[in-house]
């Protein structure tokens, strides 16, 4: 079973053209609005793809919290990590330009968690996707007192109090960049000096990590409609194959697939065919 940590928001998503200028009043075509929030996507994309999950952090006791709640649980996510606080459920607000997005957040509850360490005994991995940083650090040394191994996602690498209690790391090539100052990502990667880690690239694709040996997936170049999510579905696919013991290079593309489907349509759980992505993964 996986453990995910981190952020639960509530999306709303306006796709433009550009960018709004100072004092610009643009209109948008349409707005969509849909559950997100880095690990709360990640761990619906695992179950999706039928991988045992347990998601934690917090939501606001709120309609936006109860519904958040119901559409994890349908989708076969153990909620029993997630807890409901007298706060408003976190709120992200995303500008769209199809190979870019700005984002704000509120992040309301998600910085009112507690950790639960019972959930760390049930579990084979931990991964962490933003949040309280505090929280984050003690589902970490919970995990590593037990010998547990913790991937560590956007939003939480670049947090110190990780440092020295992370085994590996799923970003993208701007990340790695912030995080070791390196431009090559084949450089960035290797400086991150983990046992495993993934790093998805701009033009598609990912470089994924065993130890000191680092190998190029390929993807193919698509035209996003929609970045929203695509790396928390990268991340999904990644660790789907990690918990079914698959070498990196297979989990590099599993996560490939899972961000392709995602990133061509809007939002950051778009309905697609996972039956279908099921079997062209098992190919």
């Amino acid at each position: 079973m996986i453990l995910v940590v981190g952020n639960i928001n509530y999306d709303i998503l306006f796709p433009l053209d550009r960018l709004p200028g100072p004092h610009e009043k643009m209109v948008c075509g349409e707005a969509r609005t849909g559950f997100g929030g880095s690990a709360a996507n990640t761990a619906y994309w695992l179950a999706r793809l039928d991988t045992r999950v347990t998601l934690a952090g917090a939501v606001g006791n709120d309609a936006l919290g109860d519904a958040h709640l119901a559409c994890l649980r349908e989708a076969g996510v153990n909620t029993d990590g997630v807890e409901q606080v007298p706060y408003a459920t976190g709120i992200a607000v995303i500008f769209s330009l199809g190979r870019e997005k700005r984002m704000v957040r509120a992040p309301g509850a998600n910085l009112r968690g507690k950790a639960c360490p019972e959930l760390v005994e049930e579990c084979e991995l931990v991964y962490l996707s933003g949040g309280d940083t505090a929280t984050l650090a003690q589902y970490a040394r919970l995990a590593k007192e037990k010998g547990i191994p913790v991937m560590c996602g956007r939003f939480s690498a670049g947090e110190d109090t990780l440092a020295g209690l992370v085994d590996g790391f799923i970003l993208n090539s701007d990340e790695v960049r912030m995080i070791t100052g390196l431009e090559d990502p084949e450089e960035g990667i290797r400086a991150l000096d983990s046992r495993t880690a993934a790093v998805t690239l701009p033009a598609g694709g990912c470089l994924v990590s065993k130890g000191i040996q680092v190998f190029k997936v390929p993807a193919a170049n698509l035209d996003p409609v929609d970045r929203t999510g695509g790396g928390d579905a990268f991340a999904a696919g990644f660790l789907a194959g990690l918990a079914r013991g698959m070498d990196a290079e297979s989990c590099g593309k599993w996560g490939n697939v899972m961000a392709a489907a995602v990133i061509m349509q809007p939002g950051a759980r778009p309905e697609i065919p996972v039956a279908d992505l099921r079997l062209s993964l098992v190919d």
